[in-house]
């Protein structure tokens, strides 16, 4: 058919549109998010794929032991996955272990807070859009975890690079109202940092050592002192409110 004004005319024409979603093997590397039961003797992992994103992948028998993985399937486990997406759904039928960050048990918090890096990309990326500089960071993340880095300094970092790479965040270095330098003491204002004489009356955080740790090429500190870990602390949920409002 074609449309031609109001009127429709017939062209005798065939068009076949593809499917949706073609049956296909897939290759991927990333890591296990989350997993849980489907179904009766099924098992449904969350992965986070390079070139893929976040996506959900079913194991039909896995929690029966028709099929087995073992610790393939514990949260954090990075590796290579085979993939057979269908029309519905998308099935894991191969994976080679790469990095199992068995270390990263030995610290109960470091383990919290890999499980809220993890939820929250559940609930801030879209399932199925690549996010490969954050799959990235998020391994880099979890490798200084596991050499027992402070989570909460971690996590500061973790945020302000996460919101660099969306392009949304905060400059630690210059005023974003009028451009001079920070010198180290910044207000917080309207989910950007601001310089004390464009907030007069506001009390300003002390940022100096959290952007020189922030903008360095590594997760784990040179210096971990004290008063970093309290700069780390008090922008983390200023970092938090940024991606909430951004969603």
């Amino acid at each position: 058919m074609e449309r031609l004004g109001k009127g429709i005319e017939k062209t005798g024409i065939r068009i076949d549109l593809p499917e949706e979603t073609s049956q296909r093997l897939i290759k991927r590397t990333g890591v296990v998010l989350r997993r849980g039961n489907y179904m009766e003797g099924d098992i449904a992992a969350l992965l986070f794929l390079k070139s893929g994103g976040t996506n959900w992948v079913y194991v039909p028998g896995a929690s029966k032991g028709s099929m087995r993985f073992g610790g393939a399937l514990e949260p954090f486990v990075w590796g290579h996955y085979q993939l057979y997406q269908s029309k519905r759904k998308t099935y894991l039928k191969e994976i080679e272990v790469t990095e199992d960050f068995w270390a990263l048990r030995r610290y109960p918090r470091a383990v919290i807070q890999a499980v809220r890096w993890a939820k929250m990309f559940e609930r801030h990326l879209i399932p199925g859009y690549p996010y490969d500089d954050l799959l990235a960071l998020f391994y880099w993340a979890l490798k200084a975890l596991s050499e027992g880095a402070a989570p909460e300094l971690l996590d500061a970092r973790f945020l302000w690079r996460w919101l660099l790479s969306w392009g949304i965040a905060p400059d630690l270095l210059s005023c974003s109202a009028c451009g001079k330098p920070l010198g180290g003491r910044a207000v917080w204002q309207e989910g950007t940092f601001v310089c004390t004489n464009c907030a007069r009356g506001q009390s300003p955080l002390d940022i100096d050592e959290f952007a020189a740790y922030a903008l360095s090429k590594s997760f784990v500190p040179e210096n971990g002192t004290s008063k970093l870990l309290e700069q780390a602390r008090n922008v983390r949920q200023l970092f938090v409110r940024n991606l909430d409002d951004n969603r």
